[in-house]
């Protein structure tokens, strides 16, 4: 299959690209937190250690997320020791796995990256992001296997190390140095490590997004539960008319006050005219 970008992938089968637009607002729309350990969410337990725990509704918006699009979220992610330490506009990644944990993709990073995308405020911008993202997803596969050679590699050594009396911290130093040196190796090889994995039903969503950026629109009224959304129309500003109509009551208001006055002046002045007329 060829898409817009003239990508060319195979596919299991294609996302409809209404389930597709439902899935990228429902992840946009997950309500953002506060996640610093000395925030509202912190939790400190009895030994001392900080916990941050998502609000309630994150947890309930991810529920729904999994119940209505479990065949969407991404089966595969980029290796765990890649992501960035200070934030998700650090470097790209939608998606992690660690490589001890395979069976398990964190996706907690998808919201905050989709917003960033969402309110960039050039087309051009938002569609190199989006690229970005896409082009590291896809390439996802081929970094985890470079990180597992890596990680047996240093388990290996480890292991070695401890049979020879090496201390823990000892055998930890040896054996990161010799996953270190794997995984510089592995990535020395463009040919593996650009290896691109077929676009499976996230990766399809995130082509969708590059096909769509110039109808992504965050809703201006106040309070509005879901603004993160797609427009019908170029034109379309608000979500939906529960936010337009008030919104437009508004401006008429606000026409009035400050208009108000002088038209009806002039209405005046022109019925008094048409009565001498007569």
């Amino acid at each position: 299959m060829r898409n817009k970008l003239g990508l060319s992938y195979a596919v299991k089968a294609e996302v409809p690209v209404e389930l597709a637009d439902k899935f990228l607002c429902a992840l946009a729309n997950v309500p953002h937190y506060d996640h610093s350990p000395d925030g509202p969410n912190a939790i400190r337990d009895e030994r001392g250690c900080i916990h941050v725990s998502p609000p309630p509704g994150v947890d309930d918006a991810w529920q729904r997320i999994h119940h209505l699009f479990p065949d969407l979220l991404p089966k595969h992610g980029n290796p765990e020791h890649e992501r960035p330490c200070h934030g998700v506009t650090d470097g790209p990644g939608f998606a992690w796995q660690d490589p001890d944990e395979l069976d398990f993709v964190s996706v907690g990073d998808i919201p905050p990256k989709l917003r960033i995308a969402w309110t960039m405020p050039s087309l051009q911008g938002r569609k190199m992001f989006l690229l970005s993202e896409l082009a590291y997803y896809l390439r996802g596969p081929a970094m985890m296997e470079a990180a597992l050679k890596a990680r047996e590699a240093e388990m290996e050594k480890r292991s070695e190390a401890e049979r020879e009396g090496a201390t823990v911290e000892g055998s930890f130093h040896t054996s990161y140095q010799v996953w270190k040196d794997v995984w510089q190796r592995e990535n020395q090889d463009l040919a593996k490590m650009w290896t691109a994995a077929d676009a499976d039903a996230f990766a399809q969503v995130l082509l969708r997004a590059f096909e769509i950026v110039d109808r992504m629109r965050y809703c201006p009224t106040l309070g509005c539960p879901a603004p993160y959304f797609i427009a019908q129309r170029r034109s379309q500003k608000y979500c939906s008319d529960a936010c337009a109509v008030p919104a437009q009551r508004e401006f008429k208001r606000a026409w009035w006050r400050e208009h108000g006055n002088h038209s009806r002046r002039r209405g005046t002045a022109a019925r008094q005219i048409s009565s001498r007329a007569r």
